[in-house]
């Protein structure tokens, strides 16, 4: 709920949603929470996890008070694990693309989108990314996509240069202060809405 008032009421459906962020700062609870939520509205949720497997990513998940199991069980969450090196980014765009027609979804996760970064080739990697993207805006799919980046201030473009077409972004950082390390969430962008600052 927190969230949602500073996005000034939400996703929009159908947008790209950008999660950055070192490790460790909650980019994949984040994902989750927006997966629990779409599955308690009984939509069907794509989660797309690069060099994780499913139910590692739903026992941590669980850890924190988020539990997917029962939308799997349901059958309103498919989460789909695959090793980013076990392919090029392009067989990977093939198989997410077939992966969406025969589950149909209304909502999907990418965690880490900038996984692809490693299947052989930086160019490569980022017109995969962004033709899955506007594959998806297209079906009207709201996709939320983490990214890993170095802990350092916010950077115009991630690894995967997503974030230029990106309709929200949101950075997760660190704050270090009194010898306590607290996490921060910045909402960098977000179009047709008047967001928080």
């Amino acid at each position: 709920p927190r969230l949602d008032t500073m996005l000034d009421g939400g996703y929009y459906r159908g947008s790209g949603v950008l999660i950055s962020g070192a490790p460790g700062v909650a980019k994949t609870t984040l994902a989750g929470a927006f997966a629990n939520a779409a599955c308690l509205r009984g939509e069907r949720v794509l989660y797309v996890s690069f060099d994780e497997a499913g139910s590692q990513i739903v026992r941590n998940l669980r850890s924190v008070g988020i539990d997917l199991e029962p939308h799997r069980a349901d059958g309103l969450l498919e989460v789909y694990s695959t090793r980013t090196e076990s392919r090029s980014s392009e067989d990977h765009l093939i198989g997410l693309k077939q992966r969406i027609a025969a589950f149909e979804p209304q909502n999907m996760i990418v965690d880490p989108l900038s996984a692809l970064g490693k299947t052989g080739g930086h160019v490569a990697a980022v017109h995969a990314s962004l033709r899955l993207l506007d594959y998806a805006r297209a079906l009207g799919i709201t996709t939320v996509c983490t990214s890993l980046v170095a802990d350092e201030p916010i950077a115009e473009s991630t690894t995967t240069q997503i974030s230029t077409i990106a309709d929200t972004w949101i950075h997760l950082a660190y704050l270090i202060h009194g010898g306590e390390r607290n996490r921060t969430l910045t909402i960098v962008k977000s179009r047709g809405m008047r967001h928080s600052n």
